[in-house]
């Protein structure tokens, strides 16, 4: 429950250092959610190649809300001119969040990074 109200503190904060520390915890939480070296079981060592590691019993996807806290932290850190502190968050969406499973911040990501890095936008007009 306190990763849910951590998120739910994100989406109504305005404030950009409380968001941003929103958005780290959230991703804490969600790096360690997927970590396979989170779940022990002692067992003698002839089962213990046939038991996986349980998936997370979450009823949300921690993931996506680390994701859209640090997209909105991304976007307050633009508001007040951080724009490295901006550039690490929303990199971090990139490369964390793979982009099949999370598109919608994805693109969202790198729409405000082609604005703050438009160099990396590279367009060539050639003509024969």
């Amino acid at each position: 429950m306190s990763l849910w109200n951590t998120y739910s503190h994100c989406q109504s904060s305005s404030d950009f250092e409380e968001l941003k520390q929103d958005a780290v915890v959230l991703g804490t939480a969600a790096k360690r959610a997927q970590s396979p070296d989170s779940f022990v079981l002692p067992l003698p060592g002839k089962l213990e190649r046939f038991v996986t590691t349980p998936s997370a019993r979450l009823a949300v996807d921690v993931k996506a809300m680390s994701a859209a806290c640090s997209l909105r932290a991304g976007q307050a850190a633009v508001e007040t001119r951080r724009f490295d502190i901006a550039r690490e968050l929303l990199h971090g969406i990139l490369e964390y969040h793979p982009q099949s499973e999370y598109a919608f911040y994805s693109l969202q990501a790198r729409t405000i990074l082609s604005e703050l890095e438009p160099a990396s936008v590279q367009v060539s007009l050639q003509l024969p």
